[in-house]
């Protein structure tokens, strides 16, 4: 999924991964605001290319924690304008979950039904023309927990494959990223949330 948010500020540092805990309507709602953690090391390179961004009038740093940040922004009035957030939450959406990074954004979401995701995809496509479903489930598929999406399902198997569980690693997280062509600190991200639904999905109130 390809969004002009914080796309100029990806670019210029591709080892930087967005973790999205929240996006909502403030104020009038005619401002959409973004709560994330940053990934990377150069926190202060990323905050000079954020504050050039067109997409963001404003941001405010709001916790550090160990190699990432927690950050509040505010979109600029035409990204504002152009948000699917408010498309979403009139469905009836819920986001999920949101990765972002120099290729783009990994976004999970959750519809009342099909009718209401072909509503969002296709006005997403029709608005920004770049979007790929990679896994659909519906509620009778699911166990309770959260579903692996391809991308998860690939990353773990290769990463089980490669030996990156083993004790001593057969290869480490460079080594697994250069075969994915995007950054560690992506991957890390990948492999930490294919893992949680894994755990999810196995562990549950009911085998506890």
């Amino acid at each position: 999924m390809q969004t002009p948010v914080l796309e100029s500020t990806l670019a210029a540092h591709p080892d930087v991964t967005i973790e999205v805990e929240r996006e909502r309507s403030v104020g009038s709602e005619e401002t959409v605001q973004l709560l994330f953690w940053a990934h990377g090391d150069d926190h202060d390179g990323f905050e000079a290319a954020m504050a050039d961004d067109s997409s963001i009038a404003e941001f405010e740093q709001l916790a550090e924690d160990d190699d990432r940040r927690l950050y509040r922004a505010n979109y600029s009035e035409a990204v504002s304008a152009a948000s699917s957030n408010q498309v979403w939450v009139d469905l009836g959406g819920v986001l999920l979950d949101a990765v972002g990074t120099r290729d783009g954004w990994e976004v999970r979401f959750r519809f009342p039904d099909r009718d209401a995701f072909a509503s969002f995809v296709d006005w997403w496509q029709d608005n920004y023309d770049t979007l790929s479903v990679d896994a659909l489930y519906s509620s009778g598929d699911d166990s309770g927990g959260m579903e692996l999406t391809e991308l998860q399902h690939e990353t773990l198997r290769r990463a089980l494959e490669a030996g990156y569980f083993d004790v001593p690693r057969r290869t480490t997280l460079e080594e697994l990223a250069e075969e994915f062509d995007i950054s560690a600190q992506a991957l890390s991200v990948r492999l930490r949330k294919g893992t949680a639904a894994l755990v999810e999905n196995s562990v549950t109130e009911d085998t506890i």
